[in-house]
């Protein structure tokens, strides 16, 4: 596994250090092999996000910046107090128009959000904030592959450090596994292979007598507790398929049941997940242009599940109770009512967008008396995009966002599962269901 480099300063909420911000950006970049262009957006990242901290971070108190560089890619957290928080021009929604009609640290915003990849604000307390960003490094996808036809049992199946048979395997995977099964990471072989030494990603691979690749599966740590993975991924014919997937699913799990966590569970398992390994926590309407099918989502748990406890909004306490009494998972379940106005000016969602899969991934960041507005226009803007699959995240453990559930179900979305410990707490999923 590579080691990560940090660099870490605590600055004044003073324009004047965004120089050294940027400084210290560039040469972390530098460091772990980024393209210009890539350096670029991780300095307009950092030098955007510090300009608008300074403008509301509590004077009295530093900001705290973290630079992370991996193989695949550089990251920034920063870690700053506020009373007030109003962020709505990261929101994908808005248009540089709105940006420029608006506050003068909105264009700011919109740049940073359009430089970085994907980014995360984490309440810590009521005034405490971290606010985190990521760049990654451009790597060249996938080209033509070609299939092994003869394979030579006996078949074995062990952990894989190798970086060519690890961009291999997902170069298979991708190329004869639809794009919903496959982490986006696959399209890029050698970037999938850079996150499983850097730790991001795990694997078990199959191979045959002759150490030809016969399989992949690979999981990635959800929430504090929780683990998704995705595969199995077989290789061989159709005869020696059953045989290569067990292997990897009994390998896998024998892995996993080292590490401390609790439960494993799949919204993109393929059909050759051997029967009897794991339980269905619901299913997936997945849309194409040629029709929706169902797509199981599955788990088993690694621990005893010991309970744990859920904020709940009335018009989903039905739902939850039967889904818990299903599973048979003790939640002691409290309920909370409509969300409480709030004193920032806009509310705030992460939206990922996944071409490959037609689906965008919603989530609540900040909240704010707009919500339903944000909610609306998010939903409106991917649907009109084309994007047939819009899936919304509300982590149970926050009150805040479980009191969005009415807001939620006003929209045209409707509770699909719940994943157990999949964030701070277990995380309940919707899914857009337009009007016929």
């Amino acid at each position: 596994m590579s080691v990560d480099t940090v660099v870490s300063l605590e600055m004044p909420p003073d324009i004047a250090f965004a120089r050294v911000a940027t400084a210290a950006a560039e040469t972390l970049a530098l460091c772990r092999g980024l393209a210009r262009r890539e350096s670029l957006r991780f300095q307009l990242t950092i030098e955007e996000f510090f300009a608008c901290l300074v403008q509301i971070a509590d004077g009295a108190l530093p900001i705290r910046m973290v630079l992370t560089g991996k193989r695949h890619q550089v990251r920034v957290a920063f870690r700053f107090a506020a009373t007030t928080l109003s962020l709505g021009a990261l929101n994908a929604t808005t248009g540089a128009s709105v940006a420029l009609d608006g506050p003068s640290q909105d264009l700011g915003l919109l740049l940073a959000a359009k430089a970085a990849d994907r980014f995360h604000i984490e309440h810590e307390g009521q005034t405490q904030f971290v606010l985190e960003a990521e760049v990654d490094k451009t790597y060249p996808v996938a080209g033509d592959i070609a299939f092994t036809t003869t394979f030579r049992p006996p078949f074995t199946a062990r952990p894989c450090a190798d970086p060519a048979q690890l961009a291999l395997a997902a170069a298979l995977a991708a190329a004869r596994y639809p794009a919903w099964h496959c982490p986006i990471a696959m399209q890029t072989p050698a970037k999938f292979a850079d996150m499983v030494e850097a730790g991001d990603v795990c694997t078990v691979l199959a191979v045959d007598g002759a150490g030809q690749l016969a399989g992949l599966l690979c999981w990635r740590p959800c929430g504090a507790r929780g683990l998704h993975f995705s595969g199995p991924f077989v290789f061989t014919p159709a005869a020696q398929a059953a045989s290569v997937a067990r292997l990897l699913t009994e390998r896998f799990l024998e892995v996993v049941a080292r590490e401390p966590r609790d439960i494993v569970f799949s919204q993109r398992a393929t059909a050759d997940v051997p029967p009897g390994y794991f339980e269905s926590l619901g299913t997936l309407a997945l849309c194409h242009q040629d029709g929706c099918r169902r797509q199981d989502v599955l788990f088993r748990h690694l621990q005893e599940d010991t309970g744990a406890s859920v904020w709940c909004h009335p018009a989903l306490e039905p739902f939850l109770r039967e889904t818990y009494d299903r599973l048979a998972m003790f939640r002691d379940i409290q309920p909370v009512g409509e969300p409480a106005t709030q004193d920032r000016g806009q509310s705030l969602l992460s939206a990922t967008l996944d071409r490959q899969k037609n689906l965008v991934e919603l989530a609540p960041l900040l909240d704010g008396p707009d919500m339903a507005e944000n909610i609306a226009n998010h939903v409106r803007v991917f649907h009109a995009k084309g994007i047939g699959n819009i899936l919304f995240y509300m982590d149970l453990s926050r009150a805040w966002q479980a009191a969005l559930a009415g807001e939620l179900l006003q929209a045209g979305f409707m509770p699909g599962f719940v994943l157990p410990h999949a964030g701070h707490g277990d995380v309940l999923v919707f899914q857009y269901a337009p009007a016929a």
